[in-house]
């Protein structure tokens, strides 16, 4: 069987956040079907079982990896590498120079379009990093993309060959439903009668910030004028003092902080609700919270990249910025009985079928 090396250039582990979630997993499963072993940026802690080497800088130094690649030369020597994963395409430059001294392909495993996001985020220097982000993938003897929208964008945007371009999603670990609702609210503290409407995130990143904003500033003076007793829960790690402000300032917003258990915070949700701009990648908090029984409304930006065909009724989209139709829409779900998630769903975002077709394309990619 072909050994995997992956280049994991920022902390995922301990696992925190979706992105964390999507490689640590990826990896976990993967050493089911094909051994594994991680190069990892130096602010990573205990993998478990997977094998780690934490030898890079983190990504806001990625730069100075130039000074690891004869370590990373070596690693794929002494353990018998035969494929190499970048993880992002930011890693990709690494990936490619290791190509090119050992022969070993490399697969870019892209968790977004980096270059729409970054354009969405209004970063001025995205242009030039799209001009890398095309250079890159196109040099990659495979490239995984997360959605079969980021798919099609990429191969259209970086003019890629489709036979090397593969869908290679975030998958889920389908969690015990807690069971009655009213017991586990009252295990969180929450109130068993009020509307419980829940948002999820990484609360420094921008679209995330901005989602927190809107819920404090626009959703929830709209949902006040028509809903009595309910509350909008906020979990999420890394939030500025300035948004815990804004949040404190509504009485009918509370900040949880990061939770360890988020899963129990979907389960014992009403709605989770997803106002998001950014239509790269996939919402990882969106399909957590479907994964875990929690009907979410979401913004078609906010949904996009998810295969809403084994969603059943899950997640009810408005049209982007429309927040009077989205308030509309929780006010009209908020008392409806749960509808529970199709088995379809769980199939189809089970991790064990993902990576198991991943390591089939590496398979090939090993002996061309």
């Amino acid at each position: 069987m072909p050994k995997v090396l992956g280049i994991v250039s920022f902390r995922v582990f301990p696992t925190h956040m979706g992105g964390q979630k999507g490689v640590a997993l990826f990896y976990r499963y993967l050493s089911q079907y094909l051994p594994v072993i991680l190069a990892s940026s130096n602010d990573n802690r205990d993998s478990g079982k997977l094998q780690q080497e934490s030898l890079l800088y983190p990504n806001r130094s990625i730069y100075r990896n130039i000074g690891k690649l004869s370590a990373m030369k070596q690693m794929i020597a002494r353990h018998a590498v035969d494929v190499i994963i970048a993880e992002h395409s930011y890693a990709g430059w690494m990936a490619w120079w290791l190509y090119r001294r050992t022969g070993k392909p490399f697969i870019i495993h892209s968790h977004n379009i980096e270059t729409s996001r970054f354009r969405q985020m209004h970063k001025k220097w995205w242009p030039l990093y799209g001009w890398y982000e095309g250079w890159v993938h196109r040099r990659a003897q495979h490239n995984f993309f997360i959605s079969h929208e980021d798919r099609e964008a990429a191969i259209a945007l970086f003019h890629l060959d489709a036979r090397r371009c593969s869908v290679i999603t975030y998958g889920v670990e389908r969690m015990p439903l807690a069971g009655d609702k009213k017991t586990l609210r009252n295990s969180l503290g929450l109130e068993a009668d009020t509307t419980i409407l829940l948002f999820n995130g990484t609360l420094d990143y921008s679209p995330n910030y901005d989602a927190v904003v809107l819920l404090a500033n626009t959703i929830e003076p709209l949902l006040r004028k028509s809903m009595k007793n309910f509350r909008i829960i906020i979990t999420g790690n890394r939030a500025p003092a300035s948004l815990i402000s804004i949040i404190q300032s509504n009485p009918n917003l509370h900040y949880e902080g990061y939770v360890e258990h988020v899963h129990l915070y979907y389960q014992a949700a009403d709605l989770f609700l997803n106002p998001i701009a950014n239509d790269t990648g996939v919402k990882t908090k969106l399909i957590e919270a479907v994964a875990n029984n929690c009907t979410a409304i979401s913004t078609v930006a906010g949904a996009s990249g998810i295969d809403r065909s084994v969603c059943g009724e899950k997640i009810i989209t408005v049209a982007d910025k429309d927040w009077d139709n989205f308030a509309g829409q929780v006010l009209s779900h908020a008392g409806k009985a749960t509808v529970d998630t199709p088995p379809e769903f769980y199939e189809a975002y089970a991790w064990d079928r993902i990576t198991a077709r991943a390591a089939e394309i590496i398979k090939e990619l090993s002996n061309p």
